[in-house]
């Protein structure tokens, strides 16, 4: 995969690597490669050797890594047929960059919204920090809709990790819901069992979003634990 890497190298940016660097904590190594660049490299991959380039070495490069979920998300076969491969790609994850610019992608998830629920169920009672953020940003990308909003809900409080990444997703996601089922959330704010950090930064989420009527943010700031 060494021509892979030198396109890489080709289309980094000094300047993106710096911002990159700033707001993505990782222990691997970044290039500097804008996420379209990088999605038209993808889509190229998986029309020609995704199996081959899934299986190579990614040489601790975050955008190799990245290119590796993005193939698995462009690949048209079934997300839980992928799973395997997709778990061995959360196993090389330390960032949340990683995280929600994959799992945002796998259009295969509309496909069988039943039989990656259970794929989320499982992955929310992961020890591993970013498997259980996958699973929430898969809930706020594809499940914040009426009929499994109870159940977005009652996901959200059954979170246990404690970790400062799990605590944002989970904030992120209740926000999602606010923004779009603004009634059935604020009865969610008024009486949950999340810990006030996560409930009050989901508050503030949702206050900061476009999305949100003034009418309900002013509501919101009251219910604040």
């Amino acid at each position: 995969m060494t021509d892979i890497l030198n396109e890489l190298k080709n289309l980094s940016e000094e300047s993106y690597k710096e911002f990159n660097v700033k707001i993505i904590p990782t222990s691997q190594n970044v290039l500097g490669v804008r996420l379209p660049l990088l999605r038209q490299v993808a889509k190229r991959i998986a029309k020609e050797n995704p199996l081959e380039f899934i299986a190579s070495d990614k040489q601790n490069v975050y955008e190799m890594v990245m290119l590796e979920g993005l193939v698995l998300a462009a690949l048209k076969e079934p997300f839980v047929d992928l799973l395997p491969q997709i778990e061995d790609f959360l196993a090389k994850i330390d960032n949340w960059g990683h995280i929600d610019s994959v799992f945002g992608s796998f259009k295969s998830i509309k496909k069988d919204p039943e039989g990656v629920m259970q794929v989320v169920l499982k992955w929310l009672e992961s020890e591993h920090e970013f498997v259980v953020r996958a699973a929430l940003v898969i809930l706020l990308g594809y499940y914040v809709e009426e009929k499994y909003l109870n159940t977005v809900f009652r996901l959200s409080q059954q979170v246990t990790h404690k970790a400062y990444y799990v605590h944002m997703a989970n904030s992120w996601l209740i926000s999602v819901c606010m923004a779009k089922y603004p009634e059935q959330t604020i009865e969610f704010f008024k009486a949950n069992t999340l810990d006030a950090k996560t409930h009050n930064k989901a508050i503030q989420k949702s206050r900061e979003s476009f999305r949100v009527s003034q009418e309900h943010k002013d509501l919101l700031l009251v219910l604040k634990k």
